[in-house]
């Protein structure tokens, strides 16, 4: 008999919780006060970034991009990124009461104005790698003006609560710039994925069945430990280092898309098997499928597996996955970028039910 899966298991409530922008301004505002600490409500925990890396600041800023809707952009390179903060988004955000931090609504609007004046459309601060330290520069009045040492913690606080604490590496050469950089940091912080090396991703590669596996289990809170009762069905399993955790998935019943005697783990997944596996994550994590609609709009429905039609259909209705030209290609493959992504939106997706 297939087991249910406890619903709750993973939370990342620990990451969405720290990742937030606010804003309070004084009643008076000028270039010189821009990261004066009354300025800016800020987390308490200043000397966390006094002591944080180039690399764990960005990595900082990936995660808070997440989160912060239209209101935070970055544009990164090899040595450097700029974060752009929209007033105009923010202002929308307490317009529509989407904003985290409601008790600097009064005075950001108050000094909205002044704020244009000072910064432009959007607040815009450049971190330039040093070795694993940083300088800071901040535009202002038309130009990029330098931050001292002593005022840079206020400054990144205005972009982002340091209450939190970031795993050690997860900084990946091979993804910097990329789409879906945020996605995967926010799953190496989850333990959800790891790098090929200690600084490399490999974004563009192609997921295995055993990686979907993988990454799903480590998602779903089960134990190795606690969970396996015995090996899978299938015969393919002696060599596999996920054995273990493919007999458990098994069990749950969140792989009956591989439906032979070989679990064939060092394929690659198709995406309409992605999309089998994940909607039945979801439903193993008790979220409440039956309020989603699993309509599949796709035009080459017909090349779907007759099983995996409703899943897709659900990812799709959810916002979670989508195709190009009206196409969902199933029987194409997936990169680890893109999974990334679609794992991501899901664990947040869980989230916010």
């Amino acid at each position: 008999m297939k087991k249910t899966m406890l619903a709750g298991a993973l939370s990342i409530a620990c990451l969405t919780g720290g990742f937030g922008l606010q804003a309070q301004a004084q009643e008076h505002v000028d270039v010189s006060s821009i990261v004066n600490k009354q300025l800016f409500v800020a987390s308490t925990n200043t000397s966390q970034v006094q002591s944080m890396s180039y690399q764990d600041i960005y990595k900082m800023f990936l995660l808070s991009k997440l989160f912060s809707d239209d209101q935070l952009t970055l544009v990164s390179t090899s040595n450097s990124i700029t974060v752009k903060l929209s007033l105009v988004a923010m202002m929308k955000s307490y317009e529509d009461g989407t904003n985290l931090y409601p008790e600097g609504e009064k005075a950001f609007k108050e000094n909205f104005e002044e704020y244009k004046k000072i910064f432009g459309d959007s607040i815009q601060m450049k971190l330039t790698q040093s070795g694993n330290s940083f300088k800071a520069e901040i535009y202002t009045a038309g130009k990029w003006e330098a931050v001292s040492g002593e005022d840079i913690n206020d400054l990144i606080m205005v972009f982002n609560r340091a209450d939190f604490e970031l795993k050690p590496g997860g900084y990946f050469t091979d993804t910097l710039g990329h789409w879906a950089e945020s996605y995967i940091q926010l799953l190496y912080q989850a333990g959800i994925v790891s790098g090929t090396t200690d600084t490399t991703f490999n974004p563009n590669g192609q997921v295995t069945r055993g990686q979907l596996a993988a990454m799903i289990f480590r998602a779903s809170g089960l134990d190795v430990n606690e969970d396996y009762e015995g090996p899978a069905t299938y015969q393919d399993m002696q060599d596999f280092w996920g054995a273990k955790e493919v007999a458990i998935l098994q069990e749950y019943g969140l792989i009956d898309i591989f439906d032979g005697n070989n679990f064939e783990p060092n394929k690659p997944a198709t995406r309409e098997e992605m999309a089998y596996v994940t909607a039945s994550y979801l439903e193993g994590m008790d979220f409440d499928v039956a309020k989603a609609s699993k309509t599949n709009t796709f035009t080459d429905k017909d090349q779907m597996r007759m099983e995996t039609v409703e899943s897709i259909g659900l990812l799709q209705q959810l916002g979670i996955i989508d195709g190009a030209n009206g196409k969902f290609n199933p029987k194409g493959n997936l990169t680890r970028a893109q999974f990334s992504k679609i794992l991501s939106l899901t664990l947040m997706t869980i989230n916010e039910e």
